[in-house]
């Protein structure tokens, strides 16, 4: 699977491997039903790899955002952000009871602790 080489590839092997990747399947995305649809078209067959596709296309410029601002040391995966939150959520769902205004107090003294 070409998504899992993500983090260890730079943009351009990325890029060539998904435009290789779309050629050799190219027949494959292209397959549509033999049964129309209500309106009568002929939907795609393989519509949620078309949506992937799609989406990693639409948001390619983004995935590579930590090589275009190397001096911003940006990390290539979401994983220490997603730790975080899950932290913060362990530490806020006891306290289940408080304002809105009191939960946003909690939260931003919870990441003025956890700046790096």
């Amino acid at each position: 699977m070409i998504i899992k080489t993500l983090k260890e590839s730079s943009k351009n092997e990325f890029y060539l491997r998904l435009h290789a990747w779309k050629i050799k399947h190219k027949d494959f995305l292209n397959e549509r039903s033999n049964i129309p649809n209500e309106k009568g078209y002929f939907p795609y067959k393989h519509r949620n790899v078309r949506s992937a596709a799609a989406s990693i296309k639409r948001y390619y410029e983004y995935l590579f955002t930590y090589e275009k601002y190397p001096e911003l040391n940006i990390e290539k995966t979401t994983n220490r952000i997603e730790g975080l939150f899950k932290e913060l959520k362990d530490k806020l769902r006891p306290h289940s009871g408080l304002t809105r205004k009191h939960k946003i107090l909690f939260i931003k003294d919870f990441l003025n602790r956890k700046s790096w």
